[in-house]
């Protein structure tokens, strides 16, 4: 009888201390980790903020390749949400709430059944060639007792997940090719006698070097002097239809036309560029600086233009021909 009253007392001291030692215990915890990624900070962000690439570097996605994943709201960026059923990881969802490119994303979690919710913050900062990205999941309104107590672990548990998906996506996105860079400068106005005619996508390059040639058969025929590289002002884009484009070619100063050939103003202002280097399929980097403009809401006008600064006849390498993109901001 006397045991029982020992053994008993010890599980009144036990119960106690389960019960009072949460009271210390905070009932918000995060967890943090962080690595350093060469590459510019828009390809991790991209990474991220598109919930579908989270298959590409996931720890969680990876611990469970047998995870139902499902997606709703935006393809990326603040109303992205990606839902998941897991047997060994739980259930739960993903919200993106916030994202300031490219340097924050934050996002609410919800595990589910009503197990609680934490918020999933990702930070982007340039270092020279590299950005440093961390990685900080905050637990909030842990339950007494028992979720103080897993808040309490959380660190033991998550760290070695979180700091794997940071290698990996570090891995990933290093070997993905660099993104164009873009910049914003001022251009002047550029004097030009130029051609405006439409075409067809498949039939640009025929275009061009027509227009081109009753350019420079008028500009030799006047004793013109070429002031600057050929040019090519796109006013839309319309693969299935027509594009209307103006082949031109600066000179010095302002000068009259004659037939097809007139003279062309290119207004100065301050304008989106970037170079691109390979063949004249620029569309990756027009669709980097549509997206440039997207994040940080930029309005262009309907024109833009790209300049051909390589002549193919002198460099045969294609993947070293340039073209300049020009977007004029409004």
């Amino acid at each position: 009888m006397k045991a029982l009253k020992i053994i008993g007392v010890i599980l009144l001291i036990l119960l106690a201390l389960f019960l009072i030692i949460p009271l210390f215990l905070a009932s918000e915890v995060s967890v943090s980790e962080k690595v350093n990624i060469k590459a510019k900070p828009v390809t991790v962000f991209n990474q991220v903020r598109t919930l579908t690439n989270w298959n590409n570097w996931s720890p969680f996605h990876a611990a469970d390749t047998a995870m139902e994943l499902s997606y709703a709201g935006e393809e990326k960026g603040v109303g992205a949400k990606m839902s998941w059923l897991s047997k060994t990881m739980g259930d739960g969802s993903l919200e993106i709430k916030e994202c300031v490119p490219y340097k924050l994303i934050k996002s609410d979690l919800y595990f589910q059944p009503d197990q609680g919710m934490a918020i999933d913050n990702w930070e982007f900062e340039e270092q020279g060639d590299e950005v440093a990205v961390t990685w900080t999941t905050t637990m909030l309104d842990l339950d007494y007792p028992l979720g103080r107590y897993m808040g309490a672990m959380a660190g033991i548990m998550m760290k070695p997940f979180m700091q794997s998906g940071l290698n990996k996506l570090k891995e990933y996105a290093e070997a993905l090719p660099a993104p164009p860079e873009i910049e914003t400068i001022e251009v002047t106005a550029l004097p030009s006698l130029s051609v405006l005619d439409s075409t067809t996508v498949d039939q640009i390059g025929v275009m061009l070097e027509r227009s081109y040639g009753k350019i420079m058969g008028f500009m030799n025929a006047k004793k013109i002097p070429m002031a600057g590289i050929p040019y090519a002002v796109y006013y839309n884009w319309d693969p299935d239809g027509m594009i209307k484009i103006r082949a031109a070619i600066p000179v010095q100063e302002q000068v009259n036309g004659k037939n097809e050939v007139e003279y062309f103003e290119l207004p100065a202002g301050k304008v989106l560029f970037v170079k691109h280097f390979g063949g004249y399929d620029t569309s990756k980097s027009h669709e980097a600086i549509e997206e440039f403009m997207q994040d940080f809401n930029i309005t262009c006008d309907d024109y833009i233009w790209e300049v051909y600064v390589t002549d193919p006849a002198t460099e045969p390498d294609e993947s070293k021909w340039e073209t300049d993109i020009y977007y004029p901001i409004k």
